[in-house]
């Protein structure tokens, strides 16, 4: 009994401790194959504003070497190249992150709904039980049933 009061006056400060809660990212994270994970690594780096610094300021050091050293002069065609061999490696990196996300998301969701469901249903047993306690009271629980009658209404 002296645990149960300890766990009313000190409730939990980590609610992912509780064993009904799924850990959705930890599931995630361990159904992601090696390349699947690098690649999320990759995107998430690009996505960065310092990636996107980088690619200025390394575009404007190559068009200024190349002019000055005439290496790769005017229409940059070298720069051109690898700048779209780059471009088409990504795309591929960041749909697979993309798709990685968007699992990711709907377990979110699958876990949120069970969640939901679960926290539905204990509160419409804690209603029955109060509305039980308050007949045996002998209380007048109309309009407690009026309220809890409301509230099963679909919102309109």
């Amino acid at each position: 009994m002296t645990e149960r009061a300890s766990l009313l006056s000190h409730p939990k400060e980590n609610v992912d401790d509780h064993p009904l809660v799924r850990d959705v990212n930890a599931e995630h994270q361990e159904n992601l194959s090696p390349v699947e994970k690098y690649c999320k690594k990759i995107a998430d780096a690009t996505g960065a504003p310092a990636a996107l610094a980088l690619a200025i300021v390394s575009q404007i050091i190559w068009v200024v070497v190349g002019v000055a050293t005439k290496w790769d002069p005017f229409p940059f065609v070298f720069l051109l190249t690898c700048s779209n061999i780059l471009q088409l490696i990504l795309i591929f990196v960041i749909a697979v992150a993309q798709r990685q996300s968007g699992e990711h998301a709907e377990l979110r969701a699958e876990a949120d709904h069970e969640s939901i469901a679960r926290l539905l249903h204990h509160q419409e047993v804690q209603e029955e039980l109060l509305v039980r306690l308050a007949q045996q009271s002998q209380c007048d629980i109309t309009d407690i049933k009026a309220a809890i009658q409301s509230l099963l209404q679909p919102a309109a």
